[in-house]
């Protein structure tokens, strides 16, 4: 039973009452060793931990570590006394802002959805180097949809492993400074294909 006894040799505690309960200095918790923890009769649990409960040791900085546990939903209802821009005012008025020092955010919902709303959503990937990716992944679909939408890059590259469909009912506008276009029988076969070689199209990188 050592190993379950608080590191930091103080005397555990343990106050219950009818709804909730007060806990302090258990080990048993996969959190680490908790400092302040308040369980509740509806099985919510809320507490402070003095390590990441994942090898980490008692005390130091950067171990701590809180923990919100509820089998319901977790709600909060912020900024109701900031003002309301006006329009076209795209200025930060924060009512809520989650800053990591360090490490990751990250968002799983294992059997739902997530769904961001606003009148305007900003992401703004700023790494420098390797890092300044954007990526999305989808398993069936990916749809956008706007009046106006706006691709733009130093290098642009549209890959279909299979069929690509290109409909504009008004106007089509294209412009380039020097196009090559071929058929895959031209990389092998054809008048174009020491041309193909050559020019190393676009086409060719990897998504």
């Amino acid at each position: 039973m050592g190993r379950y006894k608080p590191k930091d040799r103080k005397n555990p505690e343990n106050r219950v009452f009818s709804r909730y309960a007060f806990r302090s200095g258990q080990m048993h918790s996969i959190h680490g060793m908790a400092n302040f923890q308040v369980d509740t009769a509806e099985s919510q649990v809320f507490g402070f931990y003095s390590n990441t409960g994942q090898g980490g040791t008692e005390g130091g900085p950067g171990t701590g570590k809180a923990v919100l546990y509820t089998p319901g939903m977790s709600m909060e209802v912020l900024g109701d006394g900031l003002k309301v821009r006006d329009v076209g005012d795209i200025s930060q008025l924060p009512a809520k802002i989650i800053k990591c020092k360090k490490g990751d955010l990250i968002l799983d919902c294992e059997n739902g959805n997530i769904l961001l709303r606003a009148k305007n959503i900003f992401v703004d990937a700023d790494g420098g180097g390797q890092d300044g990716q954007f990526t999305v992944k989808a398993e069936r679909i990916v749809d956008i949809g706007a009046p106006d939408i706006r691709i733009q890059g130093e290098k642009i590259t549209a890959k279909a492993s299979k069929d690509m469909t290109v409909i504009a009912k008004g106007q089509f506008e294209l412009r380039y400074g020097f196009m090559v276009a071929a058929a895959f029988a031209d990389e092998s076969f054809g008048a174009l294909t020491a041309n193909l070689k050559k020019t190393q199209l676009s086409t060719q990188r990897t998504l």
